[in-house]
């Protein structure tokens, strides 16, 4: 057959040959011609088409070799079918096919994002080729930047700021062979970057609902700014809330009263918008006549307190119950004991209906006065130390008819209870200074103040003049220091009695400004630290021992939302700033409460940070305003931890915080009585 022959012969597989030109092997001008043997059609390859002759071919190879592109086929034996040059072509190409070195296809979908001033980020797709195994980056000089990167994205660093660069990303198979590359442009930021002073957008769709006599609700739209950081609220031109949420809800509010309520936008950049706003108007108090109690009498007067009962009208279950117009608890009884009066003082007690929707009776007064007692009647008199040991001291004493026991305590640590007149307090320190209180307590549980006091066990030589005054002095010294390490109120008191042992000088002027100076971290007492004698009693009162008691606590606190009135161990009070709802949190008057258990309170105007030390056990408490962490921090027990609380505000100048914050601080219990609206803290 001759060339002209051969090409149209040719002509059905064109498509054929340019996928194995392209693909898979190379291929000698004439070698089809040269090689085609005699035998006729080869049933093998009936059938198939392109791809699968290619797959059969690469299968007989056992591997992948390209094709020359451009060879030709330029003989063809006559008289043989399609099929059977496609047979033989196999065959020949099996036997004259050599390997040849080419690299995998290109990355795809190529991309470089700027990330800093010296940074550029590269991503791409890899090709699927199966001999591919890595890429590299290089510059268009064909600096190498960085090589073998297995992934598909790599962070390019140490470049230069507001530069562009053009990076290509080549890559390389198996045997090493690289492609020719696919490049990408990038520049990277400028240092200076223009500050941005543009505010965010405003919010939309500003309205107010569920509009009460003493609250209502705002709702709004965010604006879509991509720095965008909060919201900001505020009622009647004051700021009261940043929030990233879509509501907020205003509580504690006058009835038939105009409020505007403007919300402004701030960016992470800390642009301001100027803000929208919208006017709300309370609702008009509703007028709602509830029943009196009837049958209202005072059934019981003593020195202490004073009872009384009443019975509820119809439809009323609970009522509420004031002593001297401070509200004092809510009951759902017939009667109420006021406890921890005065004796001898005139009260006044109010009585008040009270509906389940919260509304108030004008309420029913009733007037008592306690019973008066003679001076010192209620205490112990004549209290004295009976006898005295190096380790035990007994006191006697002579109980008042009403009392039914007595309660011993030292240094301001109960010791034990008795209904003797006299006790042997036990376990002593050698040549310790004690302050000792007798109180008496009454058959309603009533507790006197007390009377106090001082006595010092014996020392038995320990700082007796037959010690010398240095040796004396190195003992002293030793405890001084203990004192100062351990920050121990028992400790400091050693410390205490070891120094005043010591002849005036200016050695013991020194240990005694060492004591002074860790005095309030040690036992928190603002007395004098120079007394060296104690004064006892004959005739019921004494003048206690200076610095030898630990200042007590208050153990009890009553409050309630939206009232400055409060009671501290019984006792009414009133708050410079009442507790408030906010957001659904009981928030409550920070240094308030935190000064009466012992804490110091500092605040960092700069900061808005609170740091609440307690001397006495080591403890201190860190939490800022608007930052919804809370930090504790037990410095003697090597121990901190943090947790979330709703973030602490400051309103009129004052610090509120959740009620947590108060558990937190000491392991005092808070309760909420959702029907009479008081929290109560105890120890």
């Amino acid at each position: 057959m001759n060339k002209k022959r051969l090409r149209q012969w040719m002509a059905p597989f064109a498509t054929a040959t340019l996928i194995l030109n392209t693909g898979y092997g190379i291929l000698a001008p004439d070698a089809v011609a040269s090689a085609l043997p005699t035998e006729r059609h080869n049933s093998n390859l009936t059938g198939l088409n392109t791809a699968q002759l290619h797959t059969k071919l690469a299968t007989a190879q056992g591997r992948h070799v390209p094709v020359t592109s451009g060879t030709k086929v330029t003989t063809l034996t006559k008289g043989y079918g399609q099929n059977t040059y496609l047979n033989q072509m196999l065959k020949v190409m099996s036997s004259q096919m050599v390997t040849a070195n080419i690299a995998p296809a290109e990355v795809s979908n190529l991309t470089a994002v700027p990330t800093e001033t010296t940074k550029v980020n590269l991503s791409w797709t890899n090709p699927s080729d199966l001999n591919f195994d890595h890429v590299k980056v290089v510059g268009v000089t064909n600096d190498v930047y960085v090589d073998n990167i297995r992934s598909n994205s790599y962070m390019l660093s140490g470049l230069q700021p507001n530069t562009t660069y053009t990076f290509r990303v080549k890559t390389v198979n198996k045997s090493g062979d690289e492609s020719q590359g696919t490049t990408v442009q990038a520049k990277t930021a400028s240092i200076d970057v223009p500050v941005d002073k543009t505010p965010p957008g405003e919010v939309s769709g500003l309205t107010a609902t569920n509009v009460g006599y003493n609250a209502f609700t705002v709702n709004y739209i965010l604006p879509k700014d991509a720095d965008l950081s909060q919201a900001i609220i505020y009622l009647n031109g004051k700021e009261v809330q940043r929030t990233t949420g879509t509501s907020y809800t205003f509580s504690g509010l006058i009835a038939s009263t105009n409020y505007t309520v403007l919300v402004k936008t701030i960016d992470k950049s800390g642009n301001i918008s100027g803000g929208i706003s919208i006017p709300v108007t309370t609702s008009a108090l509703s007028v709602d006549t509830v029943p009196e109690v009837t049958g209202a009498s005072v059934t019981s007067v003593n020195n202490y307190s004073v009872t009384v009962s009443w019975t509820r009208p119809s439809g009323i279950s609970t009522v509420s119950l004031y002593k001297d117009g401070q509200l004092v608890t809510d009951s759902s009884g017939t009667s109420y004991t006021f406890n921890n009066l005065s004796s001898g003082q005139a009260y006044s007690f109010t009585i008040r209906s009270k509906r389940s929707t919260g509304a108030l009776s004008s309420g029913v007064r009733l007037t008592a006065t306690t019973d008066s007692t003679s001076s010192n009647s209620s205490e112990v008199s004549n209290l004295e130390v009976d006898s005295k040991s190096d380790t035990w001291i007994k006191i006697t004493y002579d109980m008042p008819s009403k009392a039914d026991k007595v309660k011993i305590y030292v240094d301001g640590d109960y010791e034990g209870t008795t209904s003797s007149e006299s006790y042997k307090i036990t376990d002593l320190r050698e040549g310790r200074w004690y302050e000792i209180k007798v109180v008496t307590v009454n058959s309603n549980g009533r507790e006197s103040s007390g009377v106090k006091i001082s006595e010092r066990t014996n020392s038995d030589g320990y700082y007796s003049s037959s010690s010398s005054s240095s040796s004396n002095y190195e003992k002293a010294r030793d405890l001084m220091r203990i004192a100062e390490n351990s920050l121990n109120a028992s400790d400091w008191r050693s410390a205490r009695d070891a120094i005043s042992d010591l002849p005036s000088g200016t050695r013991k002027s020194d240990l005694l400004d060492r004591l002074e100076a860790i005095r309030n971290r040690a036992i928190g007492t603002s007395s004098s630290s120079s007394g060296t004698s104690s004064t006892t009693t004959t005739s019921g009162t004494t003048s206690s021992y200076p610095n030898n008691a630990v200042s007590s606590y208050s153990t009890s606190f009553t409050l309630t939302p939206g009232a400055k009135s409060a009671y501290v161990d019984g006792r009414a009070t009133t708050m410079a700033q009442a507790p408030r709802i906010i957001n659904g949190a009981t928030m409550v008057p920070l240094r308030f409460i935190s000064e009466r258990i012992g804490y110091e309170v500092n605040y960092e105007k700069a900061t808005k940070k609170i740091i609440l030390t307690r001397p006495t056990d080591g403890k201190q408490v860190v939490l800022q305003v608007k930052n919804s962490t809370l930090a504790v921090y037990e410095l003697n027990n090597s121990r901190s931890y943090s947790t979330n609380i709703t973030a602490p505000v400051i309103v009129n100048g004052y610090t509120l915080v959740p009620l947590r914050v108060i558990s937190e601080l000491s392991g005092y219990q808070v309760n909420y009585n959702t029907a009479s609206k008081q929290i109560t803290i105890t120890k």
